[in-house]
């Protein structure tokens, strides 16, 4: 559980730069999160649930091909990675919405009022 944790928080702080873009406000950091999450984690996801399902046929009907226990447990882990695909496609599918619906995709955020008047180059 510690690991887990431990590769989470790595995780979290490696991408946080990417999150924020180093620099930027609140707003950026949460229209930026929909985003990262379509992009980077899912495909992730999709990635690991591949690898498990792999890994567990080839256990299925190589190295536990003698072995009924053995089998059973494979085919356990083979039917939880295919549910983690169809969850994960679910999951793809409500964020993809969610960012299409809302044009948080490919779209600076909104610039305030207080920095229009101070500095307007730095709005678009």
């Amino acid at each position: 559980m510690k690991k887990i944790l431990l590769a989470s928080y790595t995780l979290l702080l490696f991408t946080f730069p990417f999150l924020t873009h180093a620099q930027g406000t609140l707003q950026s950091l949460l229209s930026n999160i929909p985003v990262f999450l379509g992009n980077v984690v899912i495909p992730f996801l999709f990635g690991i649930a591949f690898l498990i399902f792999i890994i567990n046929v080839v256990r299925y009907f190589i190295f536990e091909s003698n072995n009924e226990q053995g089998q059973e447990k494979a085919k356990s882990l083979i039917i939880y990675s295919t549910a983690a695909f169809v969850f994960l496609l679910i999951f793809f599918g409500i964020v993809k919405l969610f960012v299409d619906t809302t044009g948080l995709q490919n779209q600076a955020p909104p610039c305030s009022d207080y920095i229009k008047k101070t500095d307007p180059s730095k709005c678009p």
